[in-house]
C-alpha cells in the first residue's frame, strides 16, 4: 500500500521559459474551458431527448471522463485550437482530467456518495484565474532543476533529488502565486509497517492566545501571522482601490496584495510544519480537542482569528505525520468550557480525566 505525499518547490524560470509556462496556462485553461462548453451542450442535448421521451438507452453519452474528452479534443482540436501542437499533448490530458474529476465529485456529492458540503457543478475558468498547469511525467536531470516536457530544463530554488528522494513522480503541477512559479510534485511512497510508539501521551488544547497548549506544561504561541500583516494589508488595498482597474498600476498594486498575502501563508504553514512535525516526534499517543469552528466563524470577533490559526489543517498535517513516527490521534469532540479558561489547565483536566470518548 502507498501513500502520496506533494513537493512543493519553487522555481527560478528564464524570461523565455516563464513566456511558455503562460501559454501553456493559457491552453490549459483554453482546452478545460472548451472541453466543459462541449460537456454542458451534451447535457443539453440528453435533456431534450428526456423531455422528448427518447428511449434511455439512445440517450447521448456525456463525455465527462479523460478518455473520452481526449478522444472529443482529437475530432475538434483542429477547429477549435489550430495552434494546438505548440503544446505538450500531457497539459491537454492533465486539463481534461481535472474537469472529469470536478464532474465526477459533483455527481457523487449530489446522490451523497461524497462527504463534505455539496459540490457544485464546474465552472468556466477566466481569464484573471490563477495560471497553471500539469504533466503526467517529468524527470529531475539534476540536483538543482526538473525537466518539463517541450520546455527542458528548469532551475529551482531547492534540491529536488534530496525532496524527492527516489520516489515514484506521479504528476506535476507548475502555478503562479504572487508573480512566483511553483512546481508541486506528488510522489507516491510506501506506506511504512506500523510501529509501535512508546512516547508518552498528552493531551492538546486549541487557543489564540497560546495555538496549543499541551497536558505536560509545553506551550506552543501562536504567531498571528494574518494579524500581524493587516494594517500593511490595508494600506496597500486601499491604494489598489485609487487605481483604475485593468490599468497598469493597478496590475503592479494587485501583485503587492498578493504578496503579502503569500508572505501569510508562508509563515502560516511554517508554524504549522514546526508544530505538527514536534509533536509527531515527541508523543505516541495525541489527543486533540476539538474546536467548534461552525460556531466560531459566526462571531464577528473570532472568526478572523480562527480562520489565521488554521486549527484544521494543523490537524489535517498531523494525521498523516503521525502515520510515518507510529503515533495515533484522537479527536474528540467539541465541548463546552467556561469563557477566559486557561488552556493549560484545561488539557491537564482532560489528561487526568477518562479517555474512552476518542
Amino acid at each position: 500500500m502507498s501513500d502520496y505525499e506533494a513537493v512543493r518547490i519553487p522555481l527560478d524560470p528564464t524570461p523565455a521559459q516563464e513566456r511558455m509556462f503562460r501559454m501553456y496556462a493559457g491552453a490549459a485553461r483554453f482546452a478545460y474551458n472548451a472541453a466543459l462548453q462541449h460537456m454542458k451542450e451534451q447535457l443539453e442535448q440528453r435533456k431534450a431527448q428526456v423531455d422528448a421521451g427518447v428511449d434511455r438507452k439512445d440517450l447521448v453519452k456525456v463525455d465527462n471522463t479523460v478518455i473520452t474528452l481526449g478522444y472529443w479534443w482529437r475530432a475538434n482540436r483542429d477547429m477549435l485550437a489550430p495552434w494546438w501542437p505548440e503544446i505538450a499533448s500531457q497539459v491537454y490530458n492533465c486539463a481534461f482530467d481535472n474537469l472529469g474529476k470536478a464532474a465526477g465529485n459533483f455527481l457523487k456529492s449530489l446522490s451523497g456518495k461524497r462527504q463534505g458540503g455539496l459540490v457544485g457543478f464546474p465552472r468556466f475558468k477566466p481569464r484573471g484565474a490563477a495560471k497553471t498547469f500539469a504533466y503526467s511525467t517529468v524527470t529531475i536531470p539534476d540536483a538543482h532543476g526538473v525537466k518539463l516536457p517541450r520546455i527542458g530544463r528548469v532551475h529551482t530554488l531547492r534540491n529536488v533529488e534530496r525532496l524527492v528522494a527516489g520516489r515514484t513522480v506521479k504528476t506535476t503541477t507548475v502555478r503562479c502565486e504572487a508573480g512566483r512559479w511553483y512546481a508541486s510534485i506528488l510522489c507516491e511512497t510506501p506506506r511504512p509497517s506500523p510501529a509501535v510508539n512508546t512516547s508518552p501521551e498528552v493531551w492538546c488544547v486549541f487557543g489564540l492566545d497560546d495555538y496549543i497548549a499541551l497536558s505536560d506544561g509545553t506551550r506552543i504561541d501562536n504567531p498571528r501571522p494574518y494579524r500581524q500583516a493587516l494594517d500593511r494589508l490595508r494600506k496597500v488595498s486601499r491604494d489598489l482601490s485609487r487605481k483604475t482597474h485593468g490599468s497598469g498600476r493597478y496590475m503592479e498594486q494587485q501583485r503587492k496584495v498578493a504578496r503579502i498575502h503569500a508572505r501569510v501563508k508562508a509563515l502560516r504553514n511554517t508554524m504549522l510544519h514546526e508544530a505538527s512535525k514536534r509533536l509527531a516526534e515527541q508523543y505516541g499517543t495525541i489527543h486533540i480537542q476539538q474546536v467548534n469552528l461552525a460556531r466560531g466563524m459566526k462571531h464577528h470577533v473570532l472568526a478572523q482569528s480562527l480562520a489565521d490559526a488554521a486549527f484544521a489543517e494543523f490537524t489535517r498535517q498531523l494525521e498523516y505525520k503521525t502515520v510515518k513516527t507510529g503515533a495515533s490521534v484522537h479527536v474528540h469532540e467539541p465541548m463546552i468550557v467556561e469563557r477566559h479558561v486557561d488552556g493549560m489547565v484545561l488539557a491537564r483536566q482532560l489528561a487526568s480525566g477518562p479517555s474512552s470518548d476518542a
